[in-house]
């Protein structure tokens, strides 16, 4: 047992002293805390003033007057509506626009046409913008323009128009059909979650590439000096396996360890507006989230480690790393890419059968508990599964190990390999 711990200390202590790691961290901390400061940078370099909009609309005064009187009263007006004098035709009135447009007064400048919509007139709005566009903010406010005055022209008292506009209050909870006892996840848990388990899943899927080839890599790189001879005489090649994987693991779990510590600081320091404006509690953040995600860590980075591992033993110099460990790499990819498909899409038959599949459920299962309400069995279903095939797993793998860490020259066919594993046994 001392000798495991010995090579777990070592791989731990040299990996995390070597500078490459320190400064890739560093590099990643920073970018946490840009990421977290982004919104209120951005806003730093983003005019206060509201966004100017002209409007055309001689012929259409009272709408036009309306619109106006409408983003006036907002609190925190986005739109600032600005009269344009009709030109005398369509040709110049769209001169003259592009030419306020030109001149950075307005933004953009809507139009009316003479055919009608639904007893109202067509509106066009002319903007030399794309994504950014206020086109959804202008359409909810004219359709609120129409109704009131569809409603005064039948003499509707305000009193009845204010309730007719107040908008319907919907909400969503997820409930579970499986268990009936089981409490709903309200909307603000669901985005919550849904944030979360992005952001884990990208810290999962990182970890297992970028850790799981350290792995690989560690072995072959003590292969290609001789190194692994003089370890094999005191070491035995089974625990030499476990402690270069246990203490990369923890090196792995020392860096997502410091990513949440400088995560969590920031988001204390940052401007907590953006957070509001989704309707976000830290109250609705569910531990059990956090407590699975470790969980599925680890079962998922020893998984995938036995196997690198193995892969690792195989090849003699760590420039033949990279092609070799290929197709677990994307057998990584493709269970991500189900995951980032699966969280809009939890319940999914595809998704559910995926998230039992040893290679792909540290993932998907995953997700589908922060996304959904699970009952216990499945989760505790998906958690046996998995040690199963960690320990099959781990036990090929040190077969592969034992023999592949003194093969050396070219990369040993498959029926080279399993004499030599039939010789080991």
């Amino acid at each position: 047992m001392n000798s495991i711990w010995t090579v777990i200390k070592f791989t731990y202590m040299s990996r995390f002293r070597i500078k490459s790691f320190q400064v890739m961290t560093l590099i990643l901390l920073i970018l946490v805390s840009l990421l977290i400061h982004l919104p209120t940078i951005i806003k730093q370099f983003d005019s206060d003033e509201a966004t100017k909009i002209g409007i055309f609309g001689t012929q259409q005064a009272v709408v036009a007057s309306k619109l106006g009187a409408f983003f006036k009263n907002q609190p925190n007006a986005e739109i600032l509506i600005v009269p344009l004098s009709d030109q005398g035709s369509v040709e110049a009135n769209e001169a003259y626009g592009k030419q306020q447009m030109a001149d950075k007064k307005i933004k953009g400048y809507l139009a009316f046409t003479e055919g009608k919509q639904g007893g109202f007139p067509k509106v066009i709005y002319n903007s030399t913008g794309t994504m950014d566009s206020p086109k959804n903010k202008l359409q909810t406010a004219l359709q609120l323009i129409k109704t009131d005055i569809v409603l005064q022209g039948a003499g509707v008292p305000d009193s009845l128009k204010t309730d007719i506009q107040t908008p319907v209050s919907l909400e969503t909870v997820q409930i579970s059909t499986s268990d009936q006892a089981a409490v709903g996840k309200t909307e603000s848990q669901m985005r919550l979650s849904y944030m979360l388990v992005y952001i884990l899943l990208f810290m999962l899927y990182m970890g297992a590439i970028g850790f799981g080839n350290l792995v690989a890599t560690e072995i072959t790189a003590e292969k290609s000096t001789r190194v692994m001879e003089l370890l094999i005489t005191s070491v035995s090649p089974l625990k030499q396996m476990f402690g270069k994987i246990i203490g990369i693991c923890l090196l792995a779990l020392s860096q997502i360890a410091a990513l949440i510590a400088v995560g969590f600081i920031n988001i204390q320091l940052s401007d907590a507006s953006a957070i509001k404006d989704m309707n976000l509690s830290w109250s609705d953040l569910e531990i059990s989230v956090l407590v699975y995600f470790l969980i599925f860590y680890l079962l998922g980075f020893f998984i995938y480690a036995t196997i690198f591992a193995a892969v690792g033993s195989l090849v003699s110099r760590t420039e033949d790393v990279g092609p070799a460990i290929m197709p677990v790499t994307y057998i990584i990819v493709a269970a991500f890419m189900i995951a980032i498909f699966g969280l809009n899409h939890p319940n999914a038959p595809f998704v559910v059968t995926m998230s039992f599949v040893p290679f792909f459920s540290p993932m998907i299962m995953f997700l589908r508990i922060g996304m959904t309400s699970l009952p216990f069995w499945q989760i505790a279903l998906s958690i046996a599964i998995q040690l199963l095939s960690i320990g099959a797993m781990a036990w090929l793998a040190a077969k592969i190990y034992r023999t592949g860490v003194l093969m050396y020259g070219k990369r040993p066919s498959l029926k080279e390999l399993r004499k030599a594993m039939r010789a080991y046994r």
